[in-house]
């Protein structure tokens, strides 16, 4: 018998996974037909359930919240937010089931759960970016990642010592940066931080980063001390720039535009670091979101791991300035 609903459950579960492309914009709840919906639907919309949240993610979660609860009123969802390692190591190690976090999981983890023989749920949620920004009254407005690894590194540890492709920035910069101001004032995340790991690992090609760097426990904290900061410059995600309001973004920071040089030397054009570059995926530092999950029964998780996938789920995410991956998304370039 328990195998038999063993075989069941993939059964289900397979059809779940098949059929989002075609009903995504139809009740969450009807990928199921017959006698079991009814049961199925009161135990997922039901009861209560906590989320382990990376910190990146942070600025959604009032949001989520409100509308997975406005719409299902029997139900509750409690965020925990984490640094992303911590959260992945805690589903892993199984003290949580349910983790929100804006990167997969490493080759070490991989081999951790092979090993272990740990099944887990993966959903691709959103897209995400990482930007760099400044202060609104620096005058760099762009900058290639062999001028963001030299800084970040240390290498370069004076506005003036950076030399762009852009002689007026050059110019601008000279004229700005005198003094105490000249210093490069550097603004990371912690490192257990998945911003943190994405730059570490594409940008500064696994190096370390500049120990005069100021480490941050929060990306609020790191975007204040850029916005007291003239000569400052740090890395933040999409969400955290983001005012609420679609691809609205916070004007007390200021995003660099960022061309990418390859290991062949192939360069890429410089892009503002905004939802639509990353939507269509031509912002050069690109990350997905993903929902894991060790929780198989049909419980409130399951019913917000549906929501979250679902239109009304995606579009919080869209209000929140990522970028939704289960609905279309039509984009409107503005001259």
């Amino acid at each position: 018998m328990k195998e038999l609903k063993k075989q069941k459950m993939n059964y289900l579960r397979r059809r779940l996974r098949n059929s989002f492309v075609a009903i995504l914009l139809s009740f969450p709840f009807l990928f199921f037909s017959g006698c079991d919906y009814g049961e199925i639907k009161s135990k997922a919309t039901v009861g209560e359930t906590t989320i382990y949240v990376d910190e990146n993610l942070e600025p959604l979660l009032n949001d989520l919240k409100s509308e997975f609860e406005r719409i299902y009123k029997e139900a509750k969802v409690n965020f925990v937010v984490k640094p992303a390692k911590v959260a992945i190591a805690d589903l892993l190690n199984r003290d949580h089931k349910v983790i929100l976090v804006a990167r997969d999981f490493n080759e070490e983890e991989n081999k951790f759960i092979k090993d272990v023989k740990l099944e887990i749920q993966r959903y691709e949620v959103a897209l995400d970016g990482i930007g760099f920004i400044v202060n609104p009254a620096s005058p760099i407005e762009r900058l290639t990642s062999s001028d963001l690894k030299k800084i970040f590194t240390g290498e370069y540890k004076n506005w003036t010592d950076i030399k762009v492709q852009d002689e007026e920035q050059n110019q601008k910069a000279k004229q700005f940066f005198k003094g105490n101001l000249n210093e490069i004032k550097l603004y990371i995340q912690r490192p257990n931080s998945s911003a943190y790991e994405l730059v570490k690992d594409s940008v500064l090609d696994k190096m370390n980063f500049s120990e005069s760097a100021r480490v941050c426990s929060t990306s609020a904290q790191l975007i204040e001390g850029i916005r007291k900061h003239k000569n400052a410059i740090g890395f933040v995600n999409l969400a955290w720039i983001s005012i609420g309001n679609q691809d609205e973004q916070d004007t007390t920071v200021r995003g660099i535009r960022v061309s990418r040089i390859y290991p062949s030397g192939r360069q890429t054009d410089f892009e503002i670091f905004h939802q639509g570059t990353v939507a269509y995926r031509k912002y050069p530092y690109i990350r997905k979101v993903y929902l894991f999950s060790t929780e198989f029964d049909f419980t409130a998780a399951y019913g917000f791991t549906t929501f979250l996938l679902h239109a009304d789920g995606q579009k919080v995410i869209l209000k929140r300035g990522l970028v939704p991956v289960t609905q279309p998304v039509r984009i409107i370039k503005l001259e």
